[in-house]
């Protein structure tokens, strides 16, 4: 007779889902949950038949202890091993696991590490811990709320390690998810010493501390910033290369470059390790990086050598500094929605099913179209998020977070983050991708833009900005399309609702923008709409899109290269398409010279007008009037106290005139601008040429 063979699994305290072949089926079976403590017995409340099995549904009469280990018995006294499965997503789990304190990963002294692994329902863990080609392999201890634990005595600095651990019957090895840095490509994690990092003693801040509207924030790829061969940085692609600023034709570029542009922030896309490109060899492949592995340090595809466990840190902070030093913030781009594989991250390694969210059927959700989406309000989940928010802070001096796809993470883990943060960092700048999607909470609960009322510290991508005023362009008119849910007197104050009423309460939380890393560039979006257009008519489009998303209230963010027209070959998703496609062309900056200084000219003088950047929802209903002259041509006045702006808005493909009834005049057309002479004789009207804007004060 063969041994019955079956599965069986923890879907609540009393209940176990077995699932065993039909040919091991029988009647009058019977099962018993046991460990060396005690002996259950199971009732089975009903079975049923699948293709080439019969699942049991077996209830106990008492809650089965989470901290303990069962095997299921049948009559004959085969067996199995009871593995936690659903049981992980009910509410008891965090109750009994939540860990409240900081201290998991290893930490170094010179004397001694102590390890900490949170692995609450494995049966066994191990560390294996090797330094000088000899490696140890220890037993680690379980401690309260399912943490293991070790301390190690001598100089374990630089060491690798991994955790190995016994799960649901199975032996795994998995790197330290709670790690500092790591072997190249997501290897074996190190010990770090954290006196031997630059931010040992604290982070040093930019001097400047601005609020939100008064940020211009520039997004872009340290990869980049610095591939182009012809623009002649010494590290490209590296960390290393976003503070150098090599000398081409006439002007400095890269980092002297965005000092002379006026950027008080740069946004960095993600930084973090990720999956999708080899850190060894990182010129056969390209990737954004959306697509995360370890949460808590650099990319070694970054680093100038991905196996020194000291390169990718200190290589970060060293560029950071210097950008504090030039009086510039730094923002990290975070992707804390979803994992580059579900399976394979470390988390899923330790503690199966308790990463994700799932649906009514226990499948992973998929809102983020990426095969998972990260369960940030389990307790454990919003701890690891907060945790390493606050370490990409106080370990490299980050000063804000651009959050992907921020509408799959909850409020509650948001509001918290925003709190704790502001105790310590009241600057911190803070917003994300407000899309509501569809996840496994309700949408009530999330972090989208039309929960901005619960997010106030939040600012969310304004994508009604964006497709209203490239289409509004485009059409060279105003829209009496009611796909668009904001007219253009919400989008140029901010969607605060000047006109009618609107989801963000505050400027800060509008992000304006027309061009980022995704979709088309504007440059090329005018041309994939209609590619009969002209080059002339195509650079006036996307020139005037970059002027609105400066002149309009709220935070503007401006795409690296925009300025000097960037454009990707017209294709509309270059995420993991090569340097050609994707580096910064440095000699465009050149070729558009003129465009680039009314940029910097534009920049200094929206800084040198806070009527362009108003920090509270009544100010701007009380000081912006927005209104069409005709269907082509917009009036967009400031006023407070004795200052006055007026914005005139051609989108007209012709030339259109305007009748000067306030004796204002013309301080700033295309490609000039004066601060304090005017540009033109005062007159009783003035014409605004296609595609541009005029400013009178």
């Amino acid at each position: 007779m063969s041994f019955r063979t079956f599965n069986a699994y923890l879907d609540d305290q009393r209940l176990i889902t077995l699932q065993l072949d039909l040919s091991f089926d029988a009647e009058n079976l019977s099962f018993t949950a046991e460990n060396e403590h005690q002996v259950l017995p199971l009732t089975i409340e009903k079975s049923e038949t699948l293709s080439n099995s019969r699942l049991y549904t077996l209830t106990a009469k008492q809650d089965l202890d989470l901290e303990q280990h069962y095997l299921i018995y049948d009559q004959d006294r085969n067996k199995a091993v009871l593995a936690f499965r659903h049981i992980i997503q009910q509410p008891i789990f965090d109750q009994i696991f939540d860990y409240e304190k900081d201290d998991l990963g290893a930490t170094y002294t010179p004397h001694q590490s102590c390890f900490k692994f949170w692995a609450p329902i494995s049966e066994h863990a191990l560390l294996r811990l090797k330094k000088d080609d000899k490696e140890t392999v220890l037993p680690l201890h379980r401690q309260t709320k399912g943490v293991w634990s070790i301390t190690v005595s001598g100089d374990w600095e630089a060491a690798r390690y991994t955790y190995l651990h016994k799960v649901n019957g199975e032996w795994i090895e998995v790197h330290d998810p709670y790690a500092l840095s790591s072997e190249a490509n997501s290897g074996a994690s190190f010990v770090i010493n954290p006196q031997k990092l630059l931010n040992s003693a604290g982070v040093q801040r930019a001097k400047t501390q601005l609020s939100p509207t008064k940020a211009i924030i520039y997004e872009m790829s340290v990869r980049d910033f610095s591939s182009q061969k012809e623009a002649g940085f010494q590290s490209p692609r590296k960390f290393k290369a976003l503070t150098e600023s090599p000398q081409l034709g006439n002007r400095k570029i890269g980092m002297q470059y965005l000092q002379d542009l006026g950027i008080t922030h740069i946004q960095l896309m993600p930084v973090y390790d990720f999956g999708s490109v080899d850190e060894k060899h990182p010129e056969q492949v390209y990737n954004w990086g959306y697509d995360p592995v370890q949460y808590n340090l650099p990319d070694g595809s970054f680093a100038s050598n991905p196996d020194d466990p000291y390169s990718r840190i200190i290589e970060l902070q060293e560029a950071i500094a210097a950008y504090h030093t030039a009086d510039m913030s730094v923002i990290m781009d975070v992707v804390y929605n979803h994992v580059y594989n579900a399976d394979s991250f470390a988390f899923e390694k330790i503690v199966p099913g308790y990463f994700y969210r799932l649906d009514k059927n226990n499948k992973r959700t998929n809102g983020t179209f990426c095969g998972n989406d990260v369960a940030s309000e389990k307790a454990m989940i919003r701890r690891y998020i907060k945790r390493s928010v606050k370490q990409w802070i106080n370990l490299y001096g980050f000063d804000g977070f651009r959050f992907d796809l921020m509408g799959i993470l909850d409020i509650e883990t948001m509001n918290q983050l925003a709190e704790e943060l502001k105790e310590d960092y009241p600057n911190i700048y803070l917003y994300g991708e407000g899309w509501k999607m569809a996840t496994g909470l309700d949408a009530t609960l999330l972090a989208h833009q039309y929960n901005a009322k619960q997010l106030t510290d939040y600012g969310f991508f304004s994508d009604d900005f964006r497709d209203t005023i490239k289409k509004t362009i485009l059409e060279s008119h105003k829209l009496s399309d009611t796909e668009w849910t904001s007219s253009m007197a919400n989008l140029l104050t901010a969607n605060v609702g000047l006109e009618s009423a609107t989801h963000f309460q505050s400027p800060r939380q509008a992000i304006n923008y027309t061009e980022c890393h995704d979709d088309a560039t504007v440059f090329d979006y005018f041309k994939l709409k209609n590619p009969e257009m002209e080059h002339g008519e195509r650079l006036a489009n996307a020139r005037l899109a970059l002027h609105l998303v400066l002149l309009s209230q709220g935070v503007p963010f401006i795409h690296s290269g925009q300025e000097f027209f960037r454009h990707k070959n017209l294709l509309d998703n270059s995420y993991n398409i090569s340097d050609d496609i994707n580096r910064l062309d440095w000699q465009r900056l050149m070729e558009y010279e003129q465009d680039v200084n009314f940029i910097r000219d534009l920049i200094a003088f929206r800084k040198a007008h806070p009527l362009l950047s108003l920090e509270s929802r009544n100010d701007i209903l009380e000081a912006c009037q927005v209104k069409w002259i005709n269907d082509s041509l917009v009036e967009y006045s400031i006023s407070q106290k004795d200052q006055q702006l007026t914005i005139l808005i051609n989108f007209s493909s012709e030339e259109q005139t305007y009748q000067n009834s306030l004796q204002q005049q013309v301080f700033v057309a295309y490609p000039m601008i004066s601060e304090n002479n005017a540009l033109i004789p005062l007159a009783t009207h003035y014409t605004i040429p296609a595609k541009q804007v005029l400013i009178l004060k």
